[in-house]
């Protein structure tokens, strides 16, 4: 058994609005975030900042454990109130989850605590699985009021990074790692629709 957590708690600062609410095609982020893990995870989680404005998602909601603390707060509070000891991770501006990417992240946990994708060199750590085992190095950098960078307390688990050569032969157009950042991001992966 695997938890799906949707991270929502972002403040959309460059994107004008709340970008969970965004559609694209008809559907808001959240929803199609939700849709994309339910065949991979049971259950789905949506990691928020405020409650109430995602009580008709129709999934578990997890309130931030500490506030203001950005994508590894989620994290954080995702592995806390999962009922498994494993949690896929997906931030809710990424719209699109290629089937083969997941299965090829989720099959490649064994014996490691967290598996990471990589695009450009560079870690994407909200498409990414981490185990339960990785709440006392998170622990430790949000400790550190200066750092409380997701790729911060990699260096302290066992990481498999799924290298851009491996994933793109089950997901070539990197489509599962398209994020919307602001309204011309939306444009250019489908279409604006105001909510």
């Amino acid at each position: 058994m695997i938890t799906g957590a949707v991270l929502a708690g972002g403040r959309s600062l460059r994107f004008g609005k709340n970008k969970a609410f965004q559609k694209l095609r008809g559907k808001r982020f959240v929803d199609l975030a939700i849709e994309s893990l339910r065949p991979f995870c049971d259950p789905v989680m949506v990691v928020v900042d405020v409650i109430e404005p995602y009580l008709d998602t129709g999934v578990m909601l997890a309130q931030d454990i500490i506030q203001r603390q950005g994508p590894l707060g989620g994290i954080y509070t995702a592995l806390l109130f999962s009922p498994a000891e494993w949690v896929f991770v997906k931030a809710t501006d990424m719209p699109f989850l290629v089937p083969g990417l997941a299965c090829l992240i989720i099959d490649a946990k064994e014996g490691f605590d967290a598996v990471v994708p990589k695009l450009n060199d560079y870690y994407d750590p909200l498409l990414a699985v981490y185990n339960r085992r990785c709440l006392p190095a998170i622990a430790r950098e949000l400790e550190e009021p200066d750092r409380r960078q997701v790729k911060g307390f990699y260096r302290k688990i066992r990481i498999r990074t799924v290298p851009e050569i491996e994933w793109r032969k089950v997901d070539p157009d990197a489509l599962s790692f398209k994020n919307v950042n602001t309204p011309s991001d939306l444009a250019e992966i489908g279409g604006f629709e105001r909510s």
